[in-house]
């Protein structure tokens, strides 16, 4: 399955390009200043390959054989899931090289994800969004995802963060993915 926005293409990772797309993504983060370059999540970022056996899929948006960005889906109860209930396919480590914005791939991204939901039966998609990825979340608002602040969740990784009160609370969105009839 791919999605094509005029010449981003998305489509499953192609197993040679699981270092270029990590690198890409983790750049991403790293640029918009959500995780110094030493953050230990930066390699996780960066191994795509690693974790092509624990989830769902792996989407890269491409131009030619330039890889862009891309995007994880995860279903509950998995490694790699944070906040997915069952009949929710969860977004993950989605990241944009910073060469690349401002030219739909975010949303190319979302929408094959939205059509990996309703092709596997997913009632919904859903995502975990940090205080500073302020950009994204317009975008996700603008795409039609719904804050879900019941759901929301104390960054978990920092034990010394939530011990002193100062761990960063993720808001959590959902997009209702609709069935064909």
């Amino acid at each position: 399955m791919t999605a094509t926005t005029g010449t981003v293409v998305v489509r499953d990772v192609r197993p040679q390009d699981a270092e270029r797309l990590g690198a890409a993504v983790a750049a991403a983060y790293v640029r918009d200043a959500l995780l110094p370059a030493d953050d230990p999540y930066v390699e996780v970022l960066r191994d795509v390959a690693g974790r092509l056996p624990d989830v769902v899929s792996v989407l890269a948006a491409y131009d030619g054989e330039e890889v862009l960005g891309g995007l994880t889906l995860v279903e509950a109860g998995t490694p790699h899931a944070e906040v997915a209930l069952p009949g929710e396919l969860e977004i993950r480590m989605l990241g944009v090289s910073p060469d690349h914005r401002r030219r739909g791939v975010a949303e190319a991204l979302l929408r094959a994800a939205e059509e990996r939901a309703r092709a596997g039966g997913h009632i919904a998609l859903v995502l975990s969004s940090m205080p500073a990825m302020t950009d994204a979340q317009r975008l996700y608002r603008r795409y039609g995802f719904v804050r879900v602040p019941e759901r929301d969740w104390l960054a978990d990784w920092d034990a010394q963060a939530l011990a002193d009160g100062t761990a960063e609370r993720l808001s959590v969105y959902r997009l209702t993915v609709e069935q064909p009839l």
